[in-house]
């Protein structure tokens, strides 16, 4: 409610606000896999040597991967873009500094897949073509 009256007094009024303003560089462009890095395990080794051997695939379908870990964002394919950690666990509703998650976010800007275990990359790529094929 809060929220509703400062967007009217804001005179934002009914329009549609940003799911993830954090990542709004990546919005229209391509699908954007977050991982989480907490410091307790190997989960997030792992996740990224799956996806590792996958880059060919991840980059024809224009999935850009994000890195958080501690306060830094890093980029596991590209050169990185200039992004806070903070604004992305908080618009993400992402773990603590402590724990892993990845998180998938479409074109669009919203979340399409949340997990808490590391994911095999076709799972991911998978997703990301089912979403490709229903745009219009």
């Amino acid at each position: 409610m809060l929220r509703s009256l400062f967007r009217e007094l804001a005179g934002i009024g009914d329009k549609v606000t940003d799911p993830c303003p954090s990542l709004a560089s990546f919005r229209d462009r391509c699908s954007v896999l977050v991982i989480f890095e907490g410091s307790s395990d190997d989960r997030p080794a792992r996740q990224e040597e799956e996806l590792l051997h996958h880059e060919k695939s991840m980059t024809e379908r224009d999935i850009a991967v994000l890195r958080i870990a501690g306060g830094g964002v890093f980029q596991l394919f590209e050169e990185p873009h200039e992004l806070n950690a903070d604004d992305i666990r908080s618009d993400l509703e992402g773990p603590s500094d402590d724990d892993f998650e990845i998180v998938l976010v479409g074109r669009d800007g919203t979340t399409k897949l949340r997990s808490y275990a590391p994911l095999p990359a076709t799972v991911i790529i998978d997703v990301v073509n089912k979403l490709l094929s229903s745009t219009p």
